[in-house]
């Protein structure tokens, strides 16, 4: 870990409606955490993750459009166009 001095301090004020207060307080407690930073922490270091993992956030994108699809081609299969999904003449 590294030493204090080269820590840097990010002092952050948000302000919430209820919702996303009530959100943000699922989260931390689902997440079994006491305070916001550490909520706030483990969010960056997750997503982080997700990012460098996953490519970047264009992938991520992409990926997440792709799931989106997913249902909608079931569908057209069950109308019997799977055929044309799998030739690539449907285009999304």
């Amino acid at each position: 870990m590294k030493n204090l001095e080269s820590k840097k301090v990010l002092s952050l004020r948000v302000v919430m409606d209820d919702e996303f207060e009530d959100k943000f307080n699922k989260v931390k407690n689902e997440l079994g955490l006491n305070s916001n930073a550490e909520v706030v922490r483990f969010l960056v270091h997750r997503f982080y993750k997700e990012i460098t993992e996953k490519g970047g956030l264009f992938n991520i994108f992409i990926l997440k459009m792709l799931y989106g699809i997913n249902p909608l081609v079931e569908f057209l299969k069950t109308l019997g166009m799977d055929t044309l999904i799998t030739y690539g003449l449907i285009f999304f």
